[in-house]
């Protein structure tokens, strides 16, 4: 059995109330320096567009959401402590029921803010 799905191995995973996804991009030109130090490049998608930069199990809501993030794809560095920041704040958003919450990060492996990654 796959421990976040429930589904047994070789099983078909549904995100039938079982899984939420967000998608938080992080890469881009840095514009504006937060509080904390962390630059801001950091994005979800906008209200009104697939889950609104939520946490979502619906298949058509994800869709809506990948499309966007690549049509709005940011080029530029990698700075991820902002985008640590917004992930953290979907998982506190999200519901609290029992569902386990894992972050994935796909990068290039540049990272321009490690410096800030231990107060993300």
């Amino acid at each position: 059995t796959l421990s976040l799905s429930g589904v047994p191995a070789g099983g078909s995973p549904s995100l039938d109330g079982k899984v939420r996804v967000g998608f938080v991009q992080f890469s881009g030109i840095p514009t504006n320096v937060l509080p904390n130090g962390n630059i801001d490049a950091a994005q979800t998608t906008p209200a009104q567009t697939g889950a609104s930069g939520r946490l979502t199990g619906s298949k058509v809501e994800l869709e809506s959401e990948l499309e966007w993030q690549e049509t709005n794809y940011m080029q530029g560095g990698t700075f991820i402590a902002s985008a640590l920041d917004t992930a953290a704040d979907m998982f506190k958003a999200s519901p609290a029921d029992g569902r386990k919450k894992v972050l994935l990060i796909f990068t290039d492996g540049r990272i321009q803010d490690a410096d800030k990654l231990t107060t993300a």
